[in-house]
């Protein structure tokens, strides 16, 4: 998060809380620790905190991390469907690939 959203956030902790009182150490530590934060995220939770909670919530509590893009899964799906497009296209053509040597020699055991 930016600077003016951290104090943004602690603002409105302020104005619905009023026994919480911002000092410059708090708000140093909220802009060291909220680097990485989403602020949307973050204002999601808070908005959540204050309908629930009549205390003001600590940072661990309103902490929203935005989460990274992760592959695996969309390319998981792109060899799926090579794999079946080839299956595919060696039955239409009805060629096999030959089974390997290790298959057979199980086999006869």
């Amino acid at each position: 998060m930016e600077k003016k959203e951290v104090i943004q956030i602690l603002a409105m902790i302020e104005s619905v809380y009023p026994q919480f009182k911002i000092s410059d150490e708090t708000v140093l530590m909220w802009l060291k620790v909220s680097k990485g934060m989403d602020y949307q995220l973050v204002m999601q939770r808070l908005s959540a905190h204050i309908g629930k909670h009549r205390f003001p919530p600590v940072l661990a509590e309103i902490a929203a991390f935005q989460e990274p893009e992760n592959g695996y899964l969309q390319k998981t799906k792109q060899w799926a469907q090579e794999g079946r497009g080839r299956i595919e296209r060696d039955h239409q053509q009805s060629r096999r690939k030959p089974s390997p040597d290790w298959l057979f020699k199980s086999i006869l055991r």
